[in-house]
């Protein structure tokens, strides 16, 4: 086998197929994966949209012809995909449906037949306020709780834009996603703290880190299993106002942590989303090292990627954009683990 990434573009951007994205990839139970992604009828945020699936029995290599898994039930749309496998058999679908200005709800499906069927949607948050999770962000604790971060505002319209108060906390529930709590909620300066992501780290605390708009990521720490977390304060880790991967690699145990580096804060977003670094940390996030770029063409940007793994074998997907079209095109990429330490 080739240690070397593969990338295929299954969806390449056209008048019919404007935006297409931010969608999580899950292995079934008889080999084959499952991509859900948002189809959308214009490039906005809020463009109409449905959540489709299609399939792959190569390993990401090629993909069937989408059908619709979750059809526009927002009075906007639906998006930004996240599964969780409970069992075998057992699936849940993450999204958000966006209603309006001041309403976007954070969504529940689950699946008890390996994704064949979806059943109705349930809610992980009040309908009170304005809630983004961002693709790919559910994850499981070893004690079996379900955390699923969040950003929440209340108005992302009119003269509130630009000016939002985003603040972060997590859903989470202790029985498969029947019932939900909700943790305190962090700030972070200026537009505030955006798209989390949380990972458990070794010695049972749970890190969050956080997109801003200062040029790096801010972090928080949960010692109370997602129920309670501290301030947020900047980390490290330098980044543009961008969403971004954090997960432990399964057959190493170390943290991946894949971003777009090159701020540059006179730029909108405190620089292009680009290129697509990799790097691993072997001691909790402390310090990070093997820095690789996946996409390294500064003339494109890439960005909403998630990440599963197959066996020894990454599988991405993420928007492929350029400086003067945004949206060019939904990418898959193969990348064998090895070539992450090479």
């Amino acid at each position: 086998m080739s240690c070397m990434p593969e990338f295929a573009d299954i969806v390449v951007a056209d008048a019919d197929h404007p935006r297409s994205g931010e969608g999580d990839i899950v292995e079934l139970t008889d080999g084959r994966l499952l991509f859900a992604y948002g189809a959308f009828r214009s490039a906005a945020d809020h463009a109409p949209a449905n959540i489709v699936a299609c399939h792959s029995s190569d390993g990401g290599r090629t993909w069937t012809q989408p059908k619709v898994v979750v059809a526009n039930d927002g009075r906007q749309n639906v998006m930004s995909v996240s599964f969780l496998r409970l069992s075998a058999q057992r699936l849940l679908l993450f999204y958000v449906r966006k209603d309006s200005d001041r309403e976007c709800f954070i969504c529940l499906r689950e699946s008890a037949d390996d994704a064949r069927s979806f059943g109705p949607p349930s809610f992980c948050a009040p309908q009170d306020r304005y809630y983004v999770i961002c693709n790919d962000c559910a994850v499981q604790l070893t004690g079996g709780r379900i955390i699923v971060p969040y950003s929440v505002t209340g108005d992302v319209a009119g003269t509130f834009v630009g000016r939002e108060r985003f603040l972060a906390g997590c859903a989470y529930s202790d029985d498969s996603g029947q019932n939900w709590r909700l943790s305190n909620e962090i700030y972070s300066p200026q537009r505030g703290a955006m798209e989390p992501k949380v990972v458990e780290l070794n010695d049972g605390r749970l890190w969050m880190l956080l997109r801003t708009d200062r040029g790096v990521l801010d972090q928080s720490f949960s010692e109370d299993g997602g129920v309670t977390w501290r301030e947020a304060k900047p980390s490290q880790i330098v980044a543009t106002q961008a969403p971004f991967v954090l997960q432990r690699i399964p057959v190493t145990g170390d943290l991946l942590l894949i971003r777009n580096p090159n701020v540059d804060m006179a730029l909108g977003h405190q620089g292009h989303r680009t290129p697509l670094r990799c790097t691993i940390s072997k001691d909790e996030g402390l310090t990070w090292e093997n820095a690789k770029d996946l996409e390294a063409d500064l003339s494109h940007t890439y960005c909403y990627a998630s990440l599963s793994f197959l066996e020894d074998v990454a599988i991405l997907s993420y928007y492929v954009g350029s400086l003067g079209k945004p949206l060019e095109a939904l990418r898959v990429a193969r990348v064998p683990i090895e070539w992450f330490y090479r």
